[in-house]
């Protein structure tokens, strides 16, 4: 947001539609895949289910679903409803956050300390990153690099549509090697400037870039969902398994992008209702 025109309000709300599509089509394929393939999925035996009371049930959901629910609704409800800015909203994240923590956390000080110095290193490394990425911006452009690789993109074959699949393109197979943080503050300085000269809506292409940015999790040699996945995968799962595994769900992810392609409405119909986009 804070490269684009597009407020944070907007961005949350035209990523929402695509969000919920994602997880419905992932959801749709992990429940077509163990329907052919029961030994993908097997059911939980009834004796072990029996060990489950209702009452735990409900405890379970008040306990691990509740809380993130109740973070997500109170950052973006009151970002959506006009009752806060985005950095207002980011303070009521946190104050719902440490509440939680003192509702359902440990409540010992080590553990607040712990997670104050982990917030500090990963915002420590996100400002050293886009130090890095202002001063590469800068002098590219001052040398010249803006109008080439403008010049580049719009001499692309299919006009404006070519140059927009470029440069998706371009952040696809980027995302393979590196961070979304650095392929966003790298590249956001040098496509938004040719994305507005092309007249293309800002926000359908910040939350089409957003999604396309989803495969870099999945994508080797990088993709760091790959590597958590081989953490907690039994034994005999093998990384190119799961190199395997992934495909699918970078195919929904790509097939999500030309849907709203085609359908711009599902990035810019919410934003729209809620803001008057």
């Amino acid at each position: 947001a804070s490269y684009s025109p597009v407020s944070v309000g907007a961005l949350f709300a035209g990523a929402m539609v695509p969000g919920v599509m994602l997880g419905s089509m992932y959801a749709l394929y992990v429940l077509i895949i163990c329907y052919l393939k029961p030994s993908y999925g097997p059911v939980v035996p009834p004796e072990e289910r029996a060990n489950v009371s209702t009452g735990e049930l409900l405890k379970m959901l008040a306990k691990y679903v509740l809380p993130p629910m109740t973070l997500i609704l109170g950052v973006l409800g009151s970002l959506f409803m006009g009752i806060a800015t985005a950095t207002e909203a980011s303070a009521i994240g946190v104050g719902i956050a440490f509440l939680l923590f003192l509702i359902f956390g440990d409540r010992k000080l080590t553990t607040c300390f712990h997670t104050l110095i982990d917030a500090s290193k990963t915002t420590t490394m996100v400002m050293l990153v886009l130090v890095g990425a202002t001063a590469f911006t800068g002098v590219f452009s001052r040398g010249g690099g803006m109008e080439v690789i403008n010049n580049m993109v719009m001499a692309m074959p299919g006009g404006t549509i070519g140059a927009l699949i470029f440069m998706f393109f371009l952040v696809f197979v980027l995302g393979m090697f590196l961070d979304w943080t650095g392929i966003v503050l790298l590249s956001f300085p040098i496509m938004l400037p040719i994305v507005a000269d092309m007249g293309v809506d800002m926000l359908w292409f910040v939350v089409m870039v957003a999604v396309v940015l989803q495969t870099s999790f999945l994508t080797p040699p990088f993709g760091y969902a790959l590597f958590y996945m081989k953490g907690v995968a039994p034994k005999g799962v093998e990384i190119i398994d799961l190199y395997k595994a992934v495909i699918p769900f970078v195919a929904l992810i790509l097939f999500a992008c030309v849907l709203m392609s085609f359908f711009p409405v599902l990035v810019t119909g919410l934003p729209s209702m809620l803001l008057g986009y």
